[in-house]
Parts: C-alpha cells; sequence; structure tokens
C-alpha cells in the first residue's frame, strides 16, 4: 500500500524529460541575458544559478529559477539595491519584468510560464553575511554536495506533501516551511517516510541538526521547533515556521503514516458548514501596492488587533482568516463569530457592599444603569452596550477609531479610502473561498 502510493506520487513530482528540457532551455537563456546585463555594473564578480533548480530538487510543473550575482564585498547598500533594482530589469526587458521587495529589492519575469527571479548577494566568505540572500549560494553548495539522486526524489516528496497540507514556503504569507529546510530534513532522516516518522513524534522545541552544536546558543532560539542552518550554527532555520505550521505537518505525519493515501500528493478537501456561514462578516478593502511579505505582515497583524477589539467589546470570535490578493492589491478579513448582534445588555460586576468607599464610588458610576442590586453581598448594576451589532461596531472602529485600533499604521490609509463589509453576500470567488475556509473542517482533521 505505501509502496504503490509513493511509486505513484513519484510520477506527479519528478519531472519528465521534455519538461527539464524546456526549463533547461529557458534557464539559460535566462542565464545568458543577465551574464551580458552584468557588464554593464563593475561591481558584479559573477553570475549564478541558485534555489531548486541549481540543486536539482524542483517539482514537475512547479519551478522558478533564480539567478544570482554575486557583487563585490566592498559595494555600499546603495549601489547594491541599485544594482539589485536594474540588473534584472535590464536584462529582461523584453519579458516585462516587476520589481520585488525582501530585504533588498530584486526583480521578477515571466518566460513562457516560468518565474525567473534575480537576486543580488553579496560576495562573502562562509560566515561573513552582509544580506539575508548571501547564504544562497553556500545553501545550494551544500546541498548539492551532499545530495545524490535518490535524496532528490526524496525531498520532491517532502516538498510536494508540505505544499498539499499549506506549509510549504518561508514566506509570511505561510509562515512554513522553506524548500531548503525540506533539503535538510532529508539530509537528516534521509527518507521522505522516515522524516514523517520522526515528525509524527515531534515534542515542543524540538532540536534538528545535521552536525554537533553549541547548546548554549538554544537560549537564543524562542521558536515551536528548532532547526539549526548546517552552513551557519548561529542561525535557526525554523524561525520562519509557525507553531501552526508545525502542527499541521506533526498531524499530517500522523495521518499519513496511519493511512498512507495520494490525496496527500494531491489536494485535501474543505468540508464547509453552511449553517456557519451566516455568522461570518468579511472586510474586503484595497492597498497600494509594495512587497508582499510586509502587506501580508500587516495584515495579519491588524487582523490580530481587530479580533481582540471585538473581544474586548464582548463579540465572541470563534475563527478568523485573512488573505491577500496579490495580484488585485485586495485584503480580505475574514470572521466567525458565535453571534453577529448579541444582547444589548451586560452585568458589571461591583465590589462587596462591606469595602465602604468603593461601593459609594460603585453606586455613583452607575447612576444611569437599568438596574442596580445586591447578589448576596456583592453588588451589582445592569447597563446597556455602546454596540451590539457587530458590523456597525466595525464600522465604527474602522472609521472613527482606526488610528487607536491597532491596525497596522500601513494600512490605515488604505482602509480609510474605503472599505466594504460582507454579510451573506459571499460571491466573490475569494470571499466565497475564505468564507468555506473559516467555517470548514480540512479533510486532514478527519
Amino acid at each position: 500500500m505505501l509502496m504503490r502510493v509513493l511509486d505513484e506520487a513519484l510520477k506527479l513530482v519528478e519531472p519528465t524529460k521534455e519538461e527539464r528540457e524546456k526549463v533547461d532551455k529557458i534557464a539559460e537563456l535566462a542565464f545568458n541575458l543577465v551574464k551580458d546585463a552584468s557588464k554593464e555594473f563593475k561591481e558584479i564578480k559573477e553570475i549564478v544559478f541558485g534555489g531548486s533548480y541549481a540543486k536539482d530538487t524542483w517539482i514537475s510543473n512547479d519551478v522558478d529559477i533564480d539567478i544570482f550575482a554575486k557583487v563585490d564585498v566592498n559595494t555600499d547598500n546603495e549601489r547594491f539595491e541599485y544594482i539589485g533594482r536594474n540588473l534584472g530589469l535590464l536584462a529582461l526587458k523584453d519579458y516585462k519584468p516587476y520589481l520585488k521587495y525582501a530585504q533588498h529589492p530584486y526583480v521578477e519575469a515571466i518566460i513562457e510560464g516560468i518565474k525567473i527571479n534575480v537576486v543580488p548577494c553579496y560576495d562573502v566568505k562562509q560566515g561573513e553575511w552582509k544580506s539575508a540572500a548571501d547564504r544562497s549560494i553556500y545553501h545550494t553548495q551544500f546541498i548539492n554536495d551532499n545530495f545524490d539522486e535518490e535524496k532528490r526524489r526524496e525531498v520532491r516528496l517532502l516538498k510536494r506533501f508540505m505544499k498539499t497540507i499549506n506549509v510549504y514556503g518561508a514566506e509570511i504569507s505561510v509562515n512554513g516551511f522553506s524548500g531548503y529546510v525540506c533539503e535538510v530534513l532529508i539530509l537528516k532522516y534521509n527518507t521522505f517516510i522516515n522524516t514523517l516518522n520522526n515528525a509524527k513524534d515531534f515534542k515542543e522545541k524540538t532540536v534538528i541538526s545535521i552536525y554537533n552544536y553549541d547548546k548554549s546558543l538554544l537560549d537564543l532560539f524562542d521558536t515551536p521547533i528548532i532547526i539549526i542552518d548546517p552552513i551557519d550554527n548561529k542561525r535557526n532555520l525554523g524561525a520562519a515556521i509557525s507553531s501552526n505550521s508545525l502542527a499541521r505537518f506533526i498531524l499530517a505525519s500522523r495521518k499519513f503514516i496511519d493511512n498512507p493515501s495520494i490525496k496527500f500528493f494531491k489536494q485535501l478537501s474543505i468540508n464547509p458548514n453552511r449553517d456557519l456561514r451566516k455568522q461570518v462578516l468579511v472586510i474586503k478593502f484595497s492597498y497600494r501596492d509594495r512587497s508582499d511579505d510586509i502587506v501580508w505582515g500587516e495584515a495579519k497583524r491588524s487582523l490580530r488587533a481587530i479580533t481582540k477589539q471585538l473581544q474586548l467589546h464582548d463579540f465572541k470570535v470563534i475563527r478568523s482568516a485573512c488573505h491577500v490578493d496579490i495580484d488585485n492589491t485586495v485584503i480580505l478579513f475574514a470572521i466567525l463569530l458565535e453571534e453577529l448582534i448579541i444582547s444589548k445588555y451586560y452585568i458589571r460586576e461591583g465590589p462587596k457592599i462591606f469595602a465602604k468607599d468603593n461601593s459609594n464610588k460603585f453606586l455613583a458610576a452607575n447612576k444611569d444603569a437599568e438596574m442596580i442590586w445586591l447578589d448576596d453581598d456583592r453588588l451589582k448594576a445592569l447597563k446597556i452596550r455602546e454596540y451590539n451589532n457587530t458590523e456597525e461596531f466595525l464600522k465604527m472602529l474602522l472609521k472613527e477609531k482606526l488610528e487607536q485600533s491597532g491596525i497596522a499604521k500601513g494600512l490605515i490609509d488604505d482602509i480609510r479610502k474605503g472599505f466594504v463589509i460582507y454579510r451573506d453576500n459571499f460571491e466573490e470567488r475569494l470571499i466565497n473561498e475564505i468564507v468555506d475556509h473559516i467555517t470548514g473542517t480540512d479533510e486532514l482533521y478527519l
């Protein structure tokens, strides 16, 4: 059963000969274009491939080609960023290139359906990092030095498994396992199945390291899982992995080991609860285009702030989720509540009557109450809420108290320009999908 599933899965993840030939052709084209353009920048020492293409760990029908420009280590930050912006724009000018932003700007373009990334990094010695991209070259070298064809097959299975359960990628939108982390896990545990057999029993703050490491460094890492970077033992590769992504991986590992199925390499379904849809509100607004990671970070922080404000005003949130539609620069916040309209009354607890001064203050402060009484020896008052309708409260919060709401500063002007709150009318595809997500049970849990 297990071997049949894995054999079938390998057919899904292994690139075909024809696919390799197409990708190699596009990679060579892009590489030569970047190499030719690099002659315009005297600081560029070398052009090299990086990422999953360079390591030959990419998955069929899912490949990006990363091209790194190694820049002289003495180049100042301003010039480094200038190269990051302009090298790719010049090299790929015939393919509608566009800027992207990580720690530093870089360029993307699409050639025959394949994404090309042109990324600057410093030409540093190992351990003397100046930018976040500097390690990538050494990651590629390390994996190529330690991987054989068998390990490449195993890591393709692991990557596809991670993608299916929605925990693949270190970007903020996912907060999951990067491709390099998958490769490190296979180096540690040798096979896909052995990785899952270990993962199903992970404890909190499990430490994963290929080599011996300085245990005193563990005090620096406060993350759900600690994965020591083999080329830099002061770096925790687990820093990007959220507790939720880790938990999903652990649960999925248990499920697959107990009952292997090809669905873990295709798609897991969600079974939405239609009755709960009437308890959902969706906030939609546009944002000004900028770095994907920045926007996702702002969106997640803002949703937490809105959820907190709702709970402070006695609206009980069951679940919430956000989505950033990069293509249309739109953000969605979906919130599932126990009730959209709560009682207009609430009880304010007072002091025991024996506390004379506090009792007098309570009585004076609650003269406008609907009712005051003694519950045994404790004063209580029945008050009317300022807001008992969730939709009305959110409109007030996002219009009148936006700057005090805790919403990320970067989104305040975007929300101020306008937003829409949807209730019941969830016909738009993305809105329908996010509502299904927060009202549904993932097949992983069944």
